[in-house]
């Protein structure tokens, strides 16, 4: 989505119920105002201007912190902050994502659910002129039809509709029929991806396993077999016949608030004590204890933090 800088400043953009405002620099959610920075807002504007992209910190640094001689951590300091303010405002997903060794991006989840909001009054003579090349576009289509036209004047088309109407229905068996064969294949979950002699074999429960895909990637780079699967019930039934050199769990699955706690209590209660790490956002003290209690093995935030954790369990290269 590359957006002009000065149109982007004229504009809202809705993520969820969040509305980022490019002309008031201002946050709102569910209608209500958000006590924010200014860098926070224009963090999230150079995110949502560069998406699909990852942003990097120096482009963060120098648009944010022009003429100022700050380090790295500025920027993670302040990625951390804004994921901290929408989740309690009440973002239900993860805003922004790590791509490791590149940035930051806005997630695969709030991508999706990115729209524009509304379009500010024109402040500059592009806007103007974008809006005024945009109405005979509208307009245009009408022309193709001549109000003149009769049934009988679309008659030689005929022919030509058949013939692609055959192709069509050709090319839609052939589909049905591989569909038809995919569906009774048997299930090869786990020999899917698996790379050449892995260094470890690694269950990833997830219901929105789209947000871990840069992570994945890197372990895979690792030559980590990595096999996912979204709800608790699955992966215990995968712990049973499998063996795992790591576990990674969310926090909150569905209606389930703490499905990631209660996973590994269950699985400390069976008497496997397969290394669990439990992957989420913003944990509280009392549910890093409560994990720990139950036997888990460590909590991340960061990606870094979850490769450091797994470099215990596993060889990885960091």
């Amino acid at each position: 989505m590359c957006i002009d800088k000065d149109i982007a400043n004229t504009m809202e953009y809705r993520i969820g119920q969040v509305v980022v405002d490019g002309q008031q620099r201002s946050l709102s959610c569910d209608g209500q105002l958000i006590s924010t920075e200014p860098r926070q807002v224009g963090l999230l504007i150079m995110l949502i201007e560069a998406a699909p992209e990852p942003v990097t910190n120096a482009s963060i640094l120098a648009q944010l912190w022009p003429d100022t001689v700050v380090s790295d951590w500025s920027v993670s300091r302040l990625v951390s902050d804004t994921r901290k303010l929408v989740k309690q405002a009440g973002l239900e997903f993860v805003l922004i994502q790590t791509v490791h060794g590149r940035g930051y991006r806005l997630s695969v989840t709030a991508q999706q659910q990115l729209q524009q909001a509304s379009v500010k009054p024109a402040h500059s003579e592009r806007t103007v002129a974008a809006t005024a090349v945009a109405i005979p576009d509208v307009a245009a289509p009408a022309a193709t039809v001549p109000a003149s036209a009769t049934p009988a004047s679309l008659t030689p088309k005929l022919p030509w509709l058949l013939r692609w109407g055959w192709l069509l229905s050709a090319l839609l068996s052939v589909a049905l029929a591989l569909l038809l064969w995919q569906w009774l294949q048997p299930p090869q979950r786990l020999q899917l991806g698996e790379p050449v002699n892995p260094i470890g074999r690694i269950l990833w429960v997830d219901d929105h396993p789209q947000n871990n895909l840069n992570e994945v990637h890197f372990l895979q780079q690792q030559r980590v077999a990595v096999y996912t699967t979204t709800n608790s019930h699955e992966a215990l039934m995968l712990l049973s016949m499998y063996h795992y050199d790591a576990i990674i769990s969310d926090m909150g699955r569905a209606d389930e608030p703490l499905a990631g706690l209660k996973l590994v209590q269950t699985l400390r209660q069976r008497g496997n004590d397969t290394p669990y790490l439990m992957y989420t956002i913003l944990p509280s003290a009392e549910q890093r204890r409560l994990l720990q209690q139950h036997g888990a093995q460590g909590v991340a935030v960061e990606a870094e933090q979850l490769y450091q954790l797994l470099s215990g369990h596993l060889p990885l290269q960091l």
